[in-house]
């Protein structure tokens, strides 16, 4: 009796150790890896952005004066050379002056003995443009025209889609040397690919939200346009980076 529950007891157990040991055995080692690659080429595109503003006795002086302004510096448009060209505005600003005998404060100007003397109109505005041998120009003749603080933003890519992918393969590259290193270091050798992703693939704003944001190109017409002075530009190669993370399975 003693020996068929020893017996019971040993079958029973190996018979529950089974599937925890089969399971034990199917999962394979691996290696996870985070790689890293970048791919840098020259810029074709450039930003410049400035400020314009038009002054008048009243609100719609002022505005009347902004929007002549904003035509003039529309004209850089018309810059020689410069192709693909494209104009964002911000949000126009209308705001009342007074006289400098009235102090700083705008507590100082609640009163009957500061009226307001005139009216000053504001917007921002966004040029993109290219090729980059004209963005010293562009800045040059934006600012003969009229604008303030004018100053190239960005220099960089209309297209980088082929860059991504090279950057992508790069980063790949990469942790493959990684894994194999791994591999190498504790006598294991890579069998198969078993995973592969963008760790920053959900940070991408999707495809509708980009479309929001398209901007259409000037076309422009007319005589060609040069800015009094010319102005050189070198900006550096744009980088563009790629992580991806890469799981081996090895044996």
């Amino acid at each position: 009796m003693i020996r068929y529950c020893t017996a019971a007891v040993a079958a029973f157990a190996l018979a529950a150790s089974g599937p925890a040991l089969a399971q034990e055995r199917s999962v394979q080692a691996s290696i996870t890896v985070i790689g890293r690659g970048h791919t840098e080429t020259p810029p074709d595109r450039f930003t410049v952005s400035a400020e314009i503003e038009g002054r008048g006795a009243s609100q719609v002086l002022a505005l009347r004066a902004l929007a002549d302004a904003q035509s003039k510096v529309s004209d850089v448009a018309k810059l020689e050379g410069l192709d693909k060209v494209s104009f964002t505005t911000g949000s126009p600003a209308l705001r009342p002056t007074f006289s400098p005998s009235c102090g700083g404060s705008g507590y100082d100007r609640d009163t009957d003995d500061c009226p307001i003397v005139g009216y000053v109109a504001s917007m921002s505005l966004t040029l993109e443009a290219s090729p980059i041998a004209r963005a010293g120009d562009a800045l040059s003749l934006i600012s003969e025209r009229g604008a303030r603080n004018a100053s190239v933003q960005a220099f960089t890519l209309a297209d980088v889609s082929q860059q991504e992918i090279l950057a992508q393969r790069a980063a790949f590259e990469d942790a493959r040397r990684q894994a194999q290193a791994l591999a190498t270091a504790s006598d294991q050798r890579i069998v198969r690919l078993v995973r592969l992703q963008d760790p920053s693939a959900g940070q991408y704003p999707p495809a509708e939200l980009l479309a929001m944001h398209r901007v259409d190109e000037v076309v422009v017409t007319g005589a060609r346009v040069r800015p009094t002075v010319s102005l050189d530009v070198a900006p550096p190669p744009v980088r563009t980076e790629a992580r991806v993370l890469v799981t081996f399975e090895i044996e």
